[in-house]
């Protein structure tokens, strides 16, 4: 059976991997990011959105990936699940697709932040888990 889901696709390096849309609050280019000490490294800080303080992850360093310095060019998403968001610094944000959920196999990996990987058209997609994501890096998992 196929099962149609839209999901926002981005880049880390030469990978491509994709966030279900209904986690998705908004794109946004960076602004200035506050570091805040004894944070985990994959935490690059926090940045003021519109009045609120919002954490910001470094995918890059999550998914064992060389970490890229950041400036005002670098994108990010800003994903959220019930009261909780996430800032996730990415390196290019692609557009929305349709993903086959039935296309889903494992992926032979250890991170829980990947739900799987999609074959979509010829491409390899990795499916992005966010609970995991919001679970070990929100303001309580980072500060307690």
């Amino acid at each position: 059976m196929v099962v149609q889901v839209p999901a926002l696709l981005f880049m880390l390096g030469a990978q491509e991997y994709a966030v279900l849309i209904e986690d998705v609050t908004e794109v946004t280019a960076l602004v200035e990011i506050v570091t805040v000490p004894d944070t985990r490294p994959e935490i690059l800080g926090v940045v003021n959105r519109h009045g609120a303080v919002l954490w910001m992850l470094d995918l890059r360093r999550v998914f064992d990936q060389p970490a890229k310095p950041v400036d005002v060019s670098t994108l990010f998403i800003v994903a959220q699940r019930g009261e909780t968001q996430l800032g996730l610094v990415v390196d290019e944000v692609r557009q929305v697709e349709y993903l086959d959920l039935s296309q889903l196999q494992s992926a032979p990996t250890t991170s829980e932040a990947i739900l799987g990987i999609i074959t979509h058209g010829e491409r390899l997609i990795q499916l992005v888990s966010l609970s995991p994501l919001l679970t070990q890096y929100s303001p309580v998992a980072t500060n307690g």
